[in-house]
Protein backbone atom coordinates (compact mmCIF):
# COMPACT_ATOMS: atom_id res chain seq x y z
CA UNK A 1 0.00 0.00 0.00
CA UNK A 2 1.47 3.57 -1.28
CA UNK A 3 1.17 5.70 2.20
CA UNK A 4 1.89 9.52 2.34
CA UNK A 5 6.03 9.15 3.14
CA UNK A 6 5.75 7.28 -0.56
CA UNK A 7 4.19 9.71 -2.52
CA UNK A 8 6.62 12.81 -0.71
CA UNK A 9 9.28 10.73 -1.65
CA UNK A 10 8.44 9.40 -5.28
CA UNK A 11 8.02 13.74 -5.51
CA UNK A 12 10.93 14.28 -4.50
CA UNK A 13 12.63 11.56 -6.52
CA UNK A 14 10.77 12.97 -9.46
CA UNK A 15 11.22 17.06 -8.88
CA UNK A 16 14.94 15.40 -8.24
CA UNK A 17 15.10 13.78 -11.65
CA UNK A 18 13.64 16.97 -13.74
CA UNK A 19 16.46 19.08 -12.02
CA UNK A 20 19.01 16.98 -13.39
CA UNK A 21 17.48 16.67 -16.81
CA UNK A 22 17.31 20.53 -17.15
CA UNK A 23 20.86 20.69 -15.40
CA UNK A 24 22.25 18.43 -18.17
CA UNK A 25 20.14 19.56 -21.00
CA UNK A 26 19.67 22.91 -20.27
CA UNK A 27 22.10 23.92 -18.18
CA UNK A 28 25.32 22.23 -19.82
CA UNK A 29 25.34 24.19 -23.32
CA UNK A 30 24.91 27.59 -21.05
CA UNK A 31 27.43 27.11 -18.35
CA UNK A 32 30.05 24.89 -20.19
CA UNK A 33 30.13 25.84 -23.87
CA UNK A 34 31.17 29.70 -22.80
CA UNK A 35 33.66 28.29 -20.39
CA UNK A 36 35.53 26.74 -23.70
CA UNK A 37 35.51 29.97 -25.21
CA UNK A 38 36.56 32.08 -21.80
CA UNK A 39 40.71 31.86 -22.51
CA UNK A 40 40.86 29.80 -19.03
CA UNK A 41 43.63 27.02 -18.57
CA UNK A 42 42.12 23.80 -20.10
CA UNK A 43 42.92 22.22 -16.54
CA UNK A 44 40.33 24.47 -15.05
CA UNK A 45 37.96 24.13 -18.05
CA UNK A 46 37.62 20.07 -17.51
CA UNK A 47 37.61 20.11 -13.69
CA UNK A 48 34.47 22.44 -14.18
CA UNK A 49 33.33 19.98 -16.50
CA UNK A 50 33.86 16.98 -14.19
CA UNK A 51 32.79 18.86 -11.59
CA UNK A 52 29.05 19.17 -13.26
CA UNK A 53 28.53 15.90 -14.21
CA UNK A 54 29.08 15.21 -10.84
CA UNK A 55 26.63 16.90 -9.45
CA UNK A 56 24.23 15.14 -12.02
CA UNK A 57 25.79 11.78 -10.42
CA UNK A 58 25.14 13.00 -6.70
CA UNK A 59 21.66 13.88 -7.99
CA UNK A 60 21.14 10.83 -9.65
CA UNK A 61 22.31 9.09 -6.55
CA UNK A 62 19.48 11.09 -4.51
CA UNK A 63 17.08 9.96 -6.86
CA UNK A 64 17.65 6.46 -6.54
CA UNK A 65 17.84 6.83 -2.61
CA UNK A 66 14.19 8.60 -2.16
CA UNK A 67 12.90 5.74 -4.58
CA UNK A 68 14.40 2.68 -1.99
CA UNK A 69 13.27 4.55 0.63
CA UNK A 70 9.71 4.49 -0.85
CA UNK A 71 9.91 0.38 -1.25
CA UNK A 72 11.87 -0.55 1.91
CA UNK A 73 9.91 -0.94 5.39
CA UNK A 74 12.55 0.76 6.89
CA UNK A 75 13.26 3.06 4.39
CA UNK A 76 14.25 6.09 7.06
CA UNK A 77 17.88 5.71 6.64
CA UNK A 78 17.26 6.23 2.43
CA UNK A 79 15.49 8.68 3.07
CA UNK A 80 17.27 10.44 5.83
CA UNK A 81 20.62 10.46 2.92
CA UNK A 82 18.71 11.70 0.57
CA UNK A 83 17.22 14.42 2.69
CA UNK A 84 20.70 15.36 3.75
CA UNK A 85 22.04 15.89 0.57
CA UNK A 86 19.08 17.97 -0.40
CA UNK A 87 19.79 20.02 2.80
CA UNK A 88 23.22 19.91 1.38
CA UNK A 89 22.63 21.00 -1.94
CA UNK A 90 20.46 24.20 -0.64
CA UNK A 91 23.03 25.18 2.08
CA UNK A 92 25.44 25.26 -0.82
CA UNK A 93 23.89 27.20 -3.23
CA UNK A 94 22.29 29.67 -1.03
CA UNK A 95 25.10 30.12 0.87
CA UNK A 96 27.33 30.90 -2.47
CA UNK A 97 24.31 33.32 -3.44
CA UNK A 98 24.45 35.22 -0.16
CA UNK A 99 28.09 35.40 0.21
CA UNK A 100 30.07 34.34 -2.80
CA UNK A 101 27.61 36.26 -5.57
CA UNK A 102 24.34 37.44 -5.58
CA UNK A 103 24.01 36.69 -9.00
CA UNK A 104 23.76 33.10 -8.35
CA UNK A 105 20.27 34.08 -6.82
CA UNK A 106 19.02 34.75 -10.90
CA UNK A 107 19.83 30.99 -11.80
CA UNK A 108 17.84 28.21 -10.87
CA UNK A 109 20.46 26.68 -8.71
CA UNK A 110 19.55 27.97 -4.86
CA UNK A 111 15.42 27.49 -5.12
CA UNK A 112 14.85 23.60 -6.06
CA UNK A 113 16.77 21.43 -3.29
CA UNK A 114 15.44 23.26 -0.33
CA UNK A 115 11.99 22.20 -1.85
CA UNK A 116 13.45 18.72 -2.05
CA UNK A 117 14.93 18.85 1.19
CA UNK A 118 11.26 19.57 2.76
CA UNK A 119 9.70 16.95 0.96
CA UNK A 120 12.26 14.49 2.24
CA UNK A 121 11.76 15.75 5.83
CA UNK A 122 7.92 15.57 5.71
CA UNK A 123 7.87 12.43 4.19
CA UNK A 124 10.26 11.07 6.97
CA UNK A 125 7.49 12.16 9.60
CA UNK A 126 4.83 10.53 7.83
CA UNK A 127 6.67 7.20 7.77
CA UNK A 128 4.76 4.21 9.81
CA UNK A 129 6.83 3.96 12.94
CA UNK A 130 6.49 0.88 15.00
CA UNK A 131 4.39 0.91 18.18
Amino acid sequence: MIDMSDILFYFAAGLSLFGVIAHEVAGSPKVLGPLKTSGLPDSVIWLHHFSWHVGSVAVLAMISLFILAAWQPSGVLFAAVATAMSAGFAALCIGLATFGNPALWRTPAPYPWTLIAILGGVGMYFMERPL
